[in-house]
């Protein structure tokens, strides 16, 4: 028995998607196959289809319209409710806008944050020795010469991370945080960086406001380096 307990699952297939012909059955092929990519095929399947097609419908009447009992109905529309595919109103149930829109609108936000609650826990369990022990590369106490750098590696095809130390821009805390360099700014001159745990992080100079973090050392390397 798994240590775990599940509070939500979600699957993400990459299947082919359907031939265009014949064309009068594309958009429901195509429904399908977006579904099935998503993980909700056979019962979650029919009764999605089934309430993209209706206004509304309860638990009793989705069993009797598809002879599927109504503890798996329950079960599929817990399902397509936890993706964000559906919605409630009291005992009822209906979509609300295109197969799509739920998807990129509910669903990847889902998606997207548990697994940065996953990035963020798993972070947070390593040292701050084992940490900085794997961050090689050349410091700076001057964030626009970091930027200067940030810049010429990524003019060589590098891929630069940064480690910032300093204070919090805004509880005052002494911090650290390490991570891909995504972006920089020039007011006041700054760092986006993107953390192990998902957040972007704007990391200026010590006297910086605005920003993020006042990094006091900000060391940058590039993929490659040593």
């Amino acid at each position: 028995m798994s240590e775990f307990e599940y509070l939500a699952e979600w699957k993400v297939r990459r299947i082919p998607a359907p031939p265009s012909e014949p064309k009068d059955s594309y958009e429901q092929r195509l429904k399908a196959w977006a579904l099935s990519s998503i993980g909700v095929e056979g019962t979650a399947q029919d009764i999605y289809v089934y309430l993209a097609n209706t206004s509304m419908a309860t638990a009793e009447d989705l069993s009797s319209h598809t002879d599927i009992p109504v503890e798996d109905v329950l079960v599929a529309l817990d399902t397509l409710y936890t993706a964000g595919l559906i919605e409630k109103m009291g005992r009822a149930y209906y979509t609300s806008g295109t197969l799509s829109r739920s998807i990129v609108q509910r669903l990847i936000p889902r998606i997207t944050e548990s697994l940065k609650e996953v990035a963020r826990a798993e972070s947070s369990s390593r040292s701050e020795a084992e940490h900085y022990h794997k961050m090689r590369g050349r410091a700076y106490s001057d964030i626009r010469e970091a930027i200067s750098a940030y810049r010429e590696l990524s003019r060589m095809g590098a891929t630069p991370i940064a480690r910032a130390v300093g204070i919090h821009g805004y509880n005052e805390e002494y911090v650290e945080v390490e991570g891909l360099i995504i972006d920089h700014g020039r007011n006041p001159p700054n760092l986006v960086v993107l953390t192990d745990s998902g957040e972007k992080m704007i990391v200026g100079g010590e006297h910086a406001r605005g920003v993020d973090i006042r990094a006091q050392t900000v060391v940058i390397r590039g993929e490659n380096d040593e």
